[in-house]
């Protein structure tokens, strides 16, 4: 029997995905993209001590690090607030990179 450590290959996708991230905004010639208030691409999984809330990405920031760089709404009647990847839950990376319009 093989010892597989799942919590390693979930880390190591979580910074793969975040080392991605980062070179793509690092590229883009403003560092930064705003998704339109309207009709934002991604919607990230937050945590509120109580459960999870969904909040609309608006935007992302060159660098993105653990404590800032992705800008979210959690509903239509709160204000923006600014979170970094430690707050995302898994999947949440690849779906804004994903999201990301070529340049």
């Amino acid at each position: 029997m093989t010892h597989t450590d799942f919590l390693q290959q979930h880390l190591e996708a979580h910074q793969d995905a975040l080392r991605a991230l980062n070179i793509t905004m690092y590229h883009r010639p403003d560092r930064e993209y705003h998704w339109f208030a309207d009709f934002p691409y991604v919607v990230a999984e937050l945590d509120d001590g109580e459960g999870h809330v969904d909040a609309k990405v608006m935007a992302v920031k060159y660098p993105i690090t653990h404590h800032g760089g992705i800008l979210v709404m959690p509903n239509e009647d709160s204000e923006y607030y600014e979170i970094g990847w430690g707050d995302l839950q898994f999947g949440d990376i690849e779906s804004i990179l994903d999201a990301l319009p070529e340049e």
